[in-house]
């Protein structure tokens, strides 16, 4: 296999990158910057695993980067988040979300869909949204309504796809929290865009208190089934990993929100 990942520096995105490599599949995993591919690329030597690393900002013209590679499974994975109200967040903050999460998301997919169907190629697209994408949380409305889009999307991609007959597949995955760092760094944005009144801190500890509380530290298990369903001829149309934390956030919907 031919695998493309964005988002590969940290987390999920590297854990995957790392395991199709030294299971010998050739990986190509990206980063938003030099200086993240200076340390992927230190990172991986280390553990002794050979991928090809460099930088691919969906947001500039490195996404053309992808008109030259030869791939059969793309892992979508890149995103950004922030938090605070639509009402109060600053008009570039906004838009990167949803260039980085969306737009240029699914140009990129575009670009890798057409290249499969262009080349025969029984291709695998896997994008990532989040569990967090079916639930309105306050203050984290503009990154989860960003991934509901996503899922939506791949959603609809997957229907169209049986119109369409070729042999391209789509899987959504939609990951609860995780303790890769990003949601804290997320969530404490949001002191950037709202008055910090007594009834906001009460909402912003209780959000902190909340994802601690629901993160997953097992990384590894989450990187093993999304392999596990690369490697299929045919994987899972949906991916919601772990399967206990969507349970939960339906019971903490129905009461809390």
């Amino acid at each position: 296999m031919r695998a493309l990942i964005t988002g590969a520096s940290s987390g999920i995105g590297y854990q995957v990158g790392k395991k199709l490599a030294l299971e010998g599949h050739l990986v190509y995993m990206t980063c938003r910057s030099v200086r993240e591919v200076f340390h992927l690329r230190k990172k991986l030597e280390k553990e002794g695993v050979h991928a090809i690393c460099f930088k691919m900002d969906l947001t500039s013209d490195d996404i053309n980067i992808v008109d030259h590679l030869d791939i059969d499974c793309l892992f979508n994975h890149a995103g950004c988040g922030t938090a605070g109200s639509i009402l109060s967040m600053d008009e570039n903050s906004l838009r990167d979300i949803y260039e980085v999460n969306l737009f240029r998301s699914f140009l990129l997919l575009k670009k890798v869909y057409q290249h499969m169907v262009d080349k025969k190629i029984t291709g695998k697209i896997f994008v990532t949204s989040s569990l967090a994408s079916m639930y309105p949380f306050p203050f984290l409305g503009v990154y989860t309504s960003s991934k509901a889009a996503i899922s939506q999307l791949v959603k609809t991609l997957q229907r169209e796809s049986r119109v369409f007959g070729n042999s391209v597949c789509f899987c959504l995955v939609e990951p609860g929290a995780y303790a890769t760092g990003f949601n804290q760094a997320m969530i404490d944005k949001v002191e950037l865009y709202q008055e910090l009144n007594d009834k906001f801190l009460s909402i912003h500890n209780y959000q902190r208190k909340l994802f601690s509380l629901l993160e997953s530290r097992n990384i590894d298990k989450i990187a093993n089934k999304i392999v596990k369903e690369m490697v299929k001829e045919k994987p899972k149309k949906i991916l919601r990993i772990p399967w206990v934390q969507g349970i939960f956030l339906k019971i903490h919907a129905f009461f809390f929100l």
